[in-house]
């Protein structure tokens, strides 16, 4: 057998995984910040292998910055990645040109100018969620640094001119307004609660807007229960979850009051009161066991800071139909990244988290060194014995490095498999007609392995002359080669009855076996420049007595790297 590396076979196939990944982050001080995503080149349902992950929104950190929060969702028939970015914008991420890209001219759209929308200079959203019914996008803007202050709060925009955006006149309403009040009636009494201060959104099958109230350290839920356009009358506001208990005379989760259930919070380094961050909220619609909706909630509190609240998931679902989430066995602590044995590098710190496919995904800070910053990683979690949580040997599932250099890892979300282009599979074809040896046979090729990105294939003769010489053609045409059209008849060259079909741009001399076998082991590295490239494959058997040219060829055979 001999061993060939091509280093400019190079390419990807079809993403097989149930959800891609797109990811945020880069290195500081750089211009080099981008949207990457992930596409599956060895259909191994994973995305380790060389060049699996795609640049797939970059502009030297002009608008392609500074983002704070993604949200997939197909916008009107387009496939769209969405995100807080620089200047308060929220950004739409699409391919316009089929090439799986948002890289090209018009496929970065300003969808909300949320400075214009409020008349202010600043907004400073921080996330971003669609109702799964109507389309709504909800943004928080908590700008909390200053005390309550226009603008703050949680804001709705809808496309009413048909435009393509939410910067036309009347598109942004206030659901919450953070200048205002809202008084709970909670069992032990009234309770002014927070409303400047959104962290992050999520959003109910029946549109109720739950957000993360990070001075209360609180979920609350809002619904626009009269159709007034706002979520601040009496009835649409309540206590979603309070995991915490910071925020006196709010109900507490049943189970984290009874010290069954782990509270994600630390004493705040003010001396006064708790800390905690949940951060990174999700909704997996109609996946509970009866249709419900699950919900996620992820503690993003830094190590260094707050340790024994990092790197924690919580799962809940509202099993008595209250619409809270907290009563006794509704929340369980599905994931304790710090506490896990059975991952190779167990996070510590989320930095974005979806839900899909009966689990989640997070992006975290953990994976390989890399030569500035480690590899951080993305992984699926899911609960495969049926015990409540995910921390069992094979229910983390590694999916994707950020290779070769590491980043400064910022945020992440996930897109069904094939919203976006990804090239064709990788695949053979034998085509052409094999001359006849001296013996009766006809060589023929084959091809084993498909031909994709970082794989090993071979190319197999068949029926060739015994202990023969052999050559393998290797080319990048079946139409031309030379000053000479293909496929070419070598009647004229003294081989009647033989066809070259291929362009032998490459020549590989070798020896067939005693059967008249062969089989050339041919090594495709990673990277794209070759996506889509054709490659093509002809035997040439070494063989004086079949004809004055001494040779017979096989049939040929095309491959399409990916």
């Amino acid at each position: 057998m001999v061993t060939l590396l091509l280093t400019a076979f190079l390419g990807f196939p079809q993403a097989q995984a149930p959800s891609e990944y797109f990811m945020y982050g880069g290195t500081p001080g750089t211009s080099e910040w981008e949207v990457r995503r992930t596409v599956d080149a060895d259909f191994d349902g994973l995305f380790l292998s060389q060049g699996e992950g795609w640049r797939f929104a970059y502009d030297g950190a002009t608008r392609i910055t500074y983002l704070e929060n993604m949200q997939y969702r197909n916008y009107g028939g387009i496939p769209s990645v969405f995100a807080v970015a620089t200047g308060d914008m929220i950004i739409q991420m699409v391919d316009l040109d089929g090439d799986g890209l948002a890289t090209g001219s018009g496929e970065v759209i300003d969808f909300v100018d949320t400075r214009a929308a409020h008349g202010l200079s600043n907004t400073s959203p921080d996330d971003l969620a669609f109702d799964p019914s109507t389309g709504i996008l909800y943004v928080c803007d908590d700008l909390w640094s200053g005390g309550p202050s226009q603008g703050s709060g949680i804001s709705s925009y809808v496309d009413l001119n048909g435009d393509g955006n939410c910067n036309g006149s009347g598109e942004m309403s206030l659901l919450v307004d953070g200048l205002g009040s809202i008084t709970l009636q909670e069992p032990a009494g009234p309770v002014d609660i927070g409303l400047t201060d959104f962290e992050a959104l999520m959003v109910s099958s029946s549109g109720v807007v739950i957000g993360f109230e990070q001075q209360d350290r609180t979920l609350y839920a809002f619904q626009d229960n009269n159709g007034d356009g706002d979520a601040m009358d009496a009835g649409e506001c309540w206590n979603f979850l309070n995991l915490v208990g910071d925020k006196a005379g709010l109900e507490m989760n049943a189970d984290v009051a009874a010290g069954l259930l782990r509270n994600p919070s630390c004493p705040s380094n003010t001396g006064v009161g708790l800390y905690a961050s949940l951060e990174w909220l999700d909704v997996d619609h109609g996946s509970g066991p009866n249709g419900e909706d699950v919900f996620w909630v992820c503690s993003t509190a830094y190590p260094s800071s707050c340790v024994g609240a990092n790197g924690l998931i919580y799962r809940g679902v509202d099993g008595n139909g209250d619409g809270d989430l907290n009563d006794s066995g509704e929340v369980t602590l599905f994931f304790d990244g710090p506490a896990n044995v059975t991952m190779i590098w167990p996070p510590t710190l989320f930095y974005g988290a979806d839900a899909h496919d009966g689990g989640i995904s997070i992006f975290h800070n953990d994976g390989p060194p890399g030569p500035a910053y480690p590899q951080n990683g993305a992984a699926f979690l899911k609960d495969l014995d049926g015990n409540g949580d995910a921390m069992g040997n094979g229910e983390q599932v590694e999916a994707f490095f950020w290779e070769p250099d590491g980043c400064y890892a910022v945020c992440m979300t996930t897109v069904p498999f094939g919203e976006f282009w990804s090239p064709p599979p990788a695949s053979w074809n034998i085509f052409g007609t094999s001359g006849t040896t001296s013996a009766g046979t006809q060589p023929s090729i084959s091809g084993s392995g498909l031909p994709s990105l970082g794989a090993l294939v071979h190319i197999n003769l068949a029926d060739g002359i015994p202990s023969g010489p052999i050559i393998m053609l290797a080319g990048f045409s079946d139409s031309q080669w030379n000053q000479f059209t293909l496929p070419l008849d070598l009647a004229f060259a003294g081989a009647p009855g033989n066809t070259l079909y291929v362009s032998p741009n490459f020549q590989f001399p070798g020896t067939a076996d005693s059967t008249g076998g062969a089989s050339f082991a041919l090594g495709i590295p990673g990277g794209s420049t070759w996506v889509g490239t054709d490659i093509y494959f002809q035997w040439y058997c070494v063989d004086p007595p079949a004809n004055t040219r001494g040779a017979v060829l096989s049939d040929a055979l095309h491959g399409v790297i990916q």
